[in-house]
C-alpha cells in the first residue's frame, strides 16, 4: 500500500463527502494551494490509493445484503466475479466468518431481490444464504 500523510487522508475524506468538489473547494478546505490538491489528487489515483470515483444515488425500493456460505476449498473470487456483473448487484465483498460472501444489492422489487437470492443459490458451491432488508440508509 502506497504510503498517504494527514494531508492525503483529509483530501481523501472530503472527497468522500463530495467527489465533485473542485480543485480550488478541496484547496480552500485544506488550506494549501490548488496546485497542492492537484497532484496530491493525481499521484493518490497513479499508485492506486483511489481506485474509482462513484456516486451515490437514492436507489430503487429494495435494498438489501446478501450473505453467501461457498463450500470448502472452492475458488471464492471466481463466485464473487461472476456475481458482481449481475444488475442490481451493487458491491461483492469477500469476507470472514461463517459467510464468505456479502452482495450488496439495490433494486426495484422484492421479486427482483428473490431473482439474484435464487441465481446465487444455482452455483452448486453454495452451502446457503442469508438475507437482511436494509430498513434505512443513513
Amino acid at each position: 500500500m502506497p504510503t498517504t500523510d494527514e494531508l492525503d487522508e483529509r483530501l481523501v475524506a472530503l472527497l468522500r463527502d463530495d467527489a465533485r468538489a473542485s480543485f480550488v473547494e478541496l484547496a480552500k478546505e485544506l488550506g494549501t494551494s490548488e496546485g497542492t490538491v492537484r497532484s496530491r489528487l493525481k499521484r493518490l489515483v497513479d499508485t492506486g490509493v483511489i481506485r474509482q470515483f462513484t456516486i451515490r444515488t437514492a436507489g430503487k425500493a429494495v435494498k438489501a445484503l446478501v450473505s453467501v456460505a461457498i463450500e470448502t476449498n472452492v475458488n471464492t473470487s471466481a463466485i464473487s466475479q461472476k456475481i458482481a456483473k449481475w444488475a442490481g448487484v451493487m458491491d461483492v465483498w469477500e469476507v470472514s466468518g461463517d459467510e464468505d460472501i456479502l452482495v450488496r444489492v439495490d433494486v426495484a422489487s422484492t421479486e427482483d431481490l428473490n431473482e439474484i437470492i435464487e441465481r446465487i443459490r444455482g452455483f452448486p458451491e453454495v452451502r446457503h444464504t442469508h438475507s437482511r432488508l436494509i430498513l434505512r440508509e443513513l
